[in-house]
């Protein structure tokens, strides 16, 4: 039993931030009920890369759900949304500003029906002003927060990041609102509405190249991967190829220094201090790519590691996935989908001890209930719980208010 077991979701999110936001609510064991408009359903089935029938982009935000294919430009089907809502203890949404009011499924309208509900809005920009009007793509997000400013080399210009991160980070800090206001309703015995964005979300990221600025008024630059305000911190060319090494203070420049079997570096007067290091880090790296470049990545790992510095080898996602710490920490999980049987899914990142009432926490422990629906693979059973008998159900299948999975 998760610790959201008894909480339920109903979802009106498309796309990745507010997947990513119901998606842990689920596997924190929350019941939640991924309410996908007809024809096609969340736009993500349709995005991207295929693998028999189903995206990838939809599978990675999607686990621990049930579908529910509900014609919402229908009278009918708002009703039974709004069914679904008065007994609910979460919506999100994340259409652009003025869809749900048009809809009647805005925040004022859903507080009306239940008032122990806690409503999640998820926009680009904000719900008021300028932002209100414009696209909300995390591309878009990346490059107006500054991001993208701070990302790649002064030879490559700004790059975006290779992951959705401005999607998957407004999906976390969702996420953790609606717990939040959750905990508050346990105090006051009201819902709240929780009030998310995108560049908010990025914003609130930007932490200390942010603070360079309101503090000290320097405008951060591309530092590719070398860290913006210290060194050595970033990655290294070996004999065999790239390691990342990350000096965090004085003490951990001698012992790589010792460890490297340079120890006159550490009594150069031009990287005596951090400051100096920064301002002399061309050359300093020059040095140190001379020496790593006389063994393999493996050897000085080994050697660098054992100095008590922290470093690490650069991998591909396929190594990633495959390395032995993924494994012990039960980031890859198996589950049986629907259509495309035995899969392998990504696993949460957060475990809390107690889950299951016995004081400890395991990778292994049974969060994962449900691999990502379906269309429509759980209409029926919903309208069910929702108290609409068979033939209305069967009434709402031939209308097309509702939709279930084509059979094989």
């Amino acid at each position: 039993m998760g610790v959201l077991d008894g909480i339920r979701v109903v979802d009106l999110t498309r796309y990745l931030s507010g997947p990513t936001a119901t998606m842990m609510l689920a596997d924190m064991g929350a019941d939640v009920i991924k309410v996908e408009g007809l024809p096609g359903g969340d736009p993500a089935r349709q995005s991207g890369k295929e693998v028999g029938g189903e995206t990838v982009y939809f599978l990675a935000s999607n686990r621990n759900k049930r579908s529910l294919a509900l014609n919402l430009r229908t009278e009918a089907g708002r009703a039974l949304c709004r069914r679904l809502i008065s007994r609910a203890d979460v919506v999100v949404e994340n259409f652009k500003p003025g869809v749900v009011e048009k809809m009647g499924l805005d925040w004022t309208a859903c507080a009306a029906l239940n008032e122990r509900l806690v409503y999640c809005s998820i926009t680009g920009f904000g719900r008021i002003g300028i932002g209100a009007s414009l696209p909300g793509f995390d591309q878009t997000v990346q490059a107006m927060s500054g991001l993208m400013s701070v990302t790649g080399t002064s030879e490559t210009g700004p790059l975006r990041v290779g992951i959705a991160i401005a999607d998957s980070a407004t999906g976390v800090f969702s996420a953790y609102g609606i717990v939040a206001a959750l905990f508050n309703r346990e105090r006051s015995g009201r819902g709240q509405f929780v009030d998310c964005s995108l560049m908010a979300s990025m914003l609130s990221l930007m932490s200390y190249q942010a603070q360079r600025y309101l503090s000290a008024s320097e405008v951060p630059g591309q530092d590719g991967n070398d860290h913006p305000i210290m060194f050595p911190q970033g990655t290294f060319r070996t004999q065999s190829g790239a390691v990342t090494i990350a000096c965090g203070n004085e003490d951990m420049w001698r012992r790589l220094c010792i460890a490297l079997s340079l120890t006159s570096l550490s009594e150069d007067e031009r990287f005596k201090s951090n400051a100096l290091r920064m301002e002399n880090r061309a050359e300093l790296r020059k040095l140190l790519e001379a020496k790593l470049g006389e063994g393999n990545s493996a050897f000085w790992l080994q050697r660098i590691s054992e100095a008590g510095v922290p470093c690490g080898p650069v991998l591909s996602v396929s190594e990633a996935l495959e390395h032995q710490v993924t494994a012990e920490l039960g980031m890859v999980r198996r589950a049986t989908h629907s259509s495309l049987g035995t899969m392998r899914l990504l696993g949460r990142a957060v475990h809390i001890a107690g889950d299951d009432g016995s004081g400890e926490s395991s990778p292994e422990d049974d969060w994962l209930r449900l691999a990502p629906p379906l269309l429509g693979e759980h209409s029926a059973e919903i309208c069910r719980e929702a108290r609409y008998s068979e033939e209305e159900i069967a009434s709402m299948l031939t209308d097309g208010i509702i939709k279930l999975p084509a059979r094989p």
